[in-house]
């Protein structure tokens, strides 16, 4: 199959030409990509990358990384074409993190600032996951937009389980080990309690925890920085 694939990398830091050819050939391990498809372009403008794969097979995708961004051992794995993937200015993605992306035209955005670890994020059947500004995900996070299989219903031999949109707001911060699944809406200023399955959607500003997750906190938002008692 023929190839047709660019990167477009302006570093943070500037070096040597050398080093910018060896980069773009995937020669220093920072960016090494595998390609199938036609006119898939990969954008990192002013951005810090380490250990990223790109893993694409399809045509026409895109991936763009933001201005001041720091990723660190993430993997972009696309099946199919048409999919968008976007990080807004001066995010970070620390400890690795995993992007799959199946079917078609699938869409994942990130907004300003928002912060990463460890995270899983699943995209399939044309569906979007719209990440706002400032956000903190911590360690062993995964979002899905549906079940990767089917459920159906015997008497009629329709599929149950079609996908959903995964929005979440700016300024939520969700705890370790939390699963976000598909249709969920997440108010802004939220915070999701470590270990939650969210599978309903929440208004802004509270807390959820729980398997499912439920609402256990109202009027409430949140600071990265540790404040002292007053």
């Amino acid at each position: 199959m023929a190839k047709s694939f660019y990167i477009i990398l302006k570093e943070r830091f500037p070096r040597s030409v050398s080093f910018a050819r060896k980069l773009l050939r995937g020669g220093t391990g920072q960016v090494q990509k595998t390609i199938q498809g036609q006119g898939n372009i990969f954008t990192a403008d002013d951005a810090t990358l380490s250990g990223v794969k790109v893993d694409i097979i399809g045509d026409n995708n895109r991936i763009n990384i933001g201005s001041g961004c720091v990723l660190s051992n993430v993997y972009f794995r696309l099946r199919g074409s048409g999919h968008q993937i976007e990080f807004g200015e001066a995010c970070r993605v620390s400890r690795g993190a995993v992007l799959w992306f199946e079917d078609r035209e699938g869409v994942l955005r990130v907004g300003p600032r928002t912060t990463m670890v460890e995270i899983h994020i699943a995209v399939t059947e044309k569906a979007k996951v719209i990440i706002g500004e400032d956000c903190m995900f911590a360690n062993d996070i995964d979002i899905r937009t549906g079940d990767s299989h089917s459920v159906i219903d015997v008497k009629t031999g329709e599929r149950l389980n079609h996908a959903g949109d995964v929005v979440i707001s700016r300024h939520v911060w969700i705890a370790p080990h939390t699963v976000v699944l598909k249709g969920v809406d997440i108010g802004e200023d939220s915070i999701i309690a470590t270990g939650s399955v969210v599978t309903k959607s929440c208004e802004a500003g509270v807390i959820m925890g729980g398997n499912p997750a439920k609402v256990i906190k109202t009027d409430i938002s949140w600071k990265r920085e540790r404040l002292a008692k007053t």
